[in-house]
């Protein structure tokens, strides 16, 4: 698979085209107390059917992950919000099979 790292420090919105099934790292997220938050545009490439492990730090509405799309050249778009340091992030669903 392939390991994306999100780097916070380099924005707010992530742009990703996944090529592989494929793992998120988060990384640099604002310090403990300050709120923090990004954008992820997730495309599937020509292929489609990739899947992807999200942080054990994400939590979801209703305890479970939302089935990402699997359409070949489809796009999700999911919000993280952190107020503890990025020890807690919860992911919201924006918008998904847009194509």
């Amino acid at each position: 698979g392939t390991t994306y790292t999100i780097d916070l420090e380099n924005g707010n919105v992530f742009n990703l085209t996944l090529t592989a099934n494929s793992t998120y790292t988060l990384r640099n997220p604002p310090a403990s107390g300050s709120a923090g938050a990004f954008t992820l545009i997730q495309n599937q490439d020509g292929t489609g059917s990739r899947t992807v492990t999200w942080p054990a730090s994400v939590e979801w509405a209703g305890g479970s992950a939302p089935t990402i799309t699997s359409t070949a050249s489809s796009t999700d778009v999911f919000t993280f919000i952190t107020t503890d340091g990025g020890t807690t992030w919860y992911g919201f669903t924006g918008g998904q099979d847009f194509s």
